[in-house]
């Protein structure tokens, strides 16, 4: 329950205690216990000033020590000024959801504190920064279909909505101080994001808020189930090995049950919340963005709400999360695929995600169901990304991680690369994966590292162009874990598959979909052939019956692509 009122004047604002399993200096394995604003126990509310602490600069503190040094006895302590709740702001960003959102049900318990005051939503459209990210047309169309859906909840719980523009970057600070001043606001919330220009962009909007007598900002965990920052090694160094890493982020889940404690659903308004922001919940918000695929088989594929998601999430727990581990290579099946885009984009949380399939597992991710273990491994994999980001920022700029990568000599031939977007390369399986990720916004993860390697080991062409046209095109675009794919497949990243290894397109195919029905599906042009022609068919029929196909010919030869990449990669790698 949140904070209970007191009366004017009289308001105790004490930073809120830490959960105790997090407070102990060892967790057995040697790793300290993961802690975040989010951890705190469910109601509290940060971001005061400690009672009987005056802030100041040094120079005021030093003379302040001054004068009392020259009368002779110590300085009193001033009660520092009483924080005044007025109405409290919570800013969305990749997180447009009402359940178990950590810095929503913080803002909503704020609001609670003053008399007769409200809690006021902010989501800011920010078009020159999604382009300077590379975000897809049909995944700002999902955001903003969900921004409707958001909207709508939101005014069942008499909670105004405040959409604005941002016409640069360098606009949000100034959008967010408007609005603080704008709505008598004293406490503004967000979740932490983790990529650079984010980072830096935080940090100015809490410039500016700060400055602002009277206004606080808190700033909350939210997107990881442990924060990157709390992931240290036994000597305190970032993870760079995921072995290292799964090992103790499992202990730590395991070990810490308040980890997957989801918030509480935001309380209401007052009902005059409606007649004062009348204007806000009158007012529309923009629903849709323009893309080239089909709108209706888009939105037919990922319906917008916290609702299809749950949906979603639920049904694969119910009926497919035991079998994961097998059903994962199966390029048709739509349970877990079709959860992504929700979990990516902050529709649903990862917390309840995993939560969830604990509970199917008798509570446990180290033991017990193998489909549970490796579904619940994907989420680590995305958190290692994640603390990637935050301990190598230049991964957020797109450079290597290995640095001597960068000597590589990749290729130029435009012509290929462009062959490879259209899914015209001549190797079925790359060209299924290419034309489902260039009508849907979407592809299977298998199959997205066999063409990621194609393009690097086969192709030698910069991983880079690759990871650039991902971003461009998926729906569940995240730059952590692309960028940590794309690494991964091109042997630049932490704990990058060796050089050496390189996937056969072929035999990919015939692992990933053995009859074949994934490539008739996406390459129609395919799909009178048997399952033993239609994975190499260049290879398995005469010339006369393949040019009858209308089907490009390979593009390159695998076995010599092959050692020509791990040639030049071994040109650049130093010698030891």
């Amino acid at each position: 329950m949140p904070p209970k009122r007191r009366p004017a004047g009289e308001e105790d604002d004490d930073p809120r205690k830490r959960h105790q399993s997090a407070a102990a200096t060892s967790n057995g394995n040697g790793h300290a216990p993961a802690r975040t604003a989010a951890t705190s126990k469910p109601g509290a509310v940060r971001g005061t000033p400690k009672p009987g602490v005056r802030k100041g600069n040094a120079t005021t503190l030093a003379n302040r020590a001054k004068l009392g040094a020259a009368a002779g006895s110590a300085v009193k302590k001033e009660a520092p000024p009483p924080v005044i709740t007025k109405n409290t702001l919570m800013w969305f960003r990749s997180d447009l959801r009402i359940h178990d959102n950590r810095a929503l049900y913080a803002a909503s318990a704020r609001a609670k504190i003053g008399e007769s005051k409200s809690l006021i939503c902010l989501y800011i459209i920010s078009e020159q920064e999604w382009a300077h990210h590379d975000d897809a047309p049909v995944k700002i169309d999902f955001w903003f279909r969900n921004l409707a859906k958001l909207k709508k909840a939101l005014d069942k719980l008499n909670i105004p909505l405040v959409v604005k523009n941002a016409g640069t970057k360098d606009d949000v600070a100034g959008l967010l101080e408007s609005a603080v001043k704008e709505y008598d606001v004293s406490h503004v919330f967000w979740n932490a994001e983790y990529m650079v220009d984010e980072k830096r962009r935080d940090v100015a909007v809490k410039k500016a808020l700060t400055k602002i007598p009277g206004v606080y900002v808190e700033e909350h965990e939210d997107q990881c189930i442990i924060p990157p920052k709390e992931m240290k090694t036994k000597v305190g160094n970032n993870f760079t090995s995921f072995i290292q890493f799964f090992a103790a982020w499992c202990h730590i889940v395991e070990t810490n049950a308040y980890l997957l404690q989801a918030s509480p659903m935001p309380e209401a308004n007052a009902a005059e919340a409606r007649q004062i922001y009348a204007k806000l919940f009158e007012a529309t918000v923009r629903s849709s963005h323009t893309h080239s695929l089909d709108r209706k088989e888009i939105e037919n594929l990922y319906p917008a709400g916290e609702e299809a998601a749950q949906t979603r999430l639920l049904s694969f727990i119910h009926d497919e999360i035991n079998q994961y581990h097998v059903g994962r290579e199966n390029l048709e099946d739509q349970g877990w695929m079709s959860v992504i885009p929700y979990l990516s984009n902050g529709i649903i949380s990862a917390r309840q995600c995993v939560s969830l399939a604990r509970e199917s597992n008798n509570n446990k991710i180290i033991v017990g169901s193998k489909g549970v273990r490796a579904w619940i491994k994907e989420f680590a994999w995305r958190e290692f990304y994640k603390g990637m980001l935050v301990s190598f920022p230049k991964l957020s700029m797109s450079r290597p991680y290995l640095p001597f990568t960068d000597n590589i000599r990749w290729s130029n031939d435009d012509r290929k690369f462009q062959m490879w977007c259209q899914g015209k390369t001549g190797y079925p399986i790359v060209d299924a994966g290419m034309r489902q990720l260039n009508t849907t916004g979407f592809m299977n993860n298998h199959v997205r590292m066999t063409v990621a390697c194609f393009l690097v080991k086969d192709l030698l062409i910069n991983w880079q162009k690759g990871e650039k046209y991902f971003m461009n095109n998926l729906v569940d675009g995240d730059l952590a874990t692309n960028n940590g794919g794309w690494q991964w497949c091109a042997s630049t990243g932490a704990d990058a598959q060796p050089y050496y290894r390189v996937f056969n397109p072929v035999a990919q195919s015939k692992k990933l979909d053995p009859v074949g029905e994934y490539i008739r599906h996406w390459v129609p042009e395919l799909k009178t052939l048997p399952d033993s022609q239609i994975h190499d068919p260049y290879h398995s029929l005469s010339a006369k019956d393949f040019g009858k196909l209308g089907y490009p010919k390979p593009i390159v030869d695998h076995a010599e692509a092959k050692k020509k990449y791990t040639e030049e990669y071994k040109r650049v790698v130093p010698q030891s």
